[in-house]
């Protein structure tokens, strides 16, 4: 038997080429999908806290002044607001963003809105027109207590929403997860 010596090989076929490039396209397809998953996870997340900061300072402003304060939002936008209840800050929709001894305007991380309803974010890819007067998240009283028990929600267009939960007698808020939301509609 002889051995047969064959030319040394030069470089790839087309078809390697594309094999590898197609590997490529799934691979960054998949880790893309995976880091948006976990910004919007994250921004969520940002957006709980934020709430529950914004209610406690509103408490913590009507304790410290005896007059009720209000935490608000814009429907279908980012935009909250938290002043004292009568103040005129409410009877407009300025989305101005601003931080004064008598106002916080500000707004959730992005693609993030608040919303009066859970299908208002779970129906549809995109928020729904901007909403004309600022709704209510808490009324905070003097003495702690919100005046009354509010439901919230928020979250991206498209998934299931977060719920802000506020009980009147004891001015306690809950931010409950999709899975809490599901359970306690049921």
């Amino acid at each position: 038997m002889t051995a047969v010596n064959l030319p040394a090989r030069r470089g790839y076929t087309l078809l390697e080429i594309i094999l590898v490039m197609a590997l490529l396209v799934v691979a960054t397809t998949i880790s893309t999908l995976a880091i948006d998953s976990l910004l919007i996870e994250s921004r969520i997340s940002s957006s709980a806290d934020i709430v529950r900061g914004l209610t406690a300072e509103a408490r913590a402003r009507a304790l410290d002044t005896g007059t009720p304060w209000r935490v608000g939002f814009l429907p279908n936008t980012s935009y909250y607001q938290v002043a004292p209840e009568g103040a005129a800050e409410w009877d407009s929709p300025n989305q101005d963003t601003t931080k004064e001894a008598e106002l916080i305007r500000d707004k959730l991380p992005t693609d993030i809105v608040f919303a009066l309803s859970d299908s208002d974010i779970t129906g549809s890819k995109s928020a729904g027109s901007a909403g004309s007067k600022w709704e209510t998240i808490a009324i905070y009283l003097g003495n702690g207590d919100a005046r009354d028990d509010t439901i919230t929600y928020f979250g991206k267009p498209g998934i299931v929403p977060m719920r802000i939960r506020v009980r009147a007698l004891t001015g306690n808020v809950t931010v409950e997860t999709p899975l809490m939301v599901k359970e306690s509609s049921q």
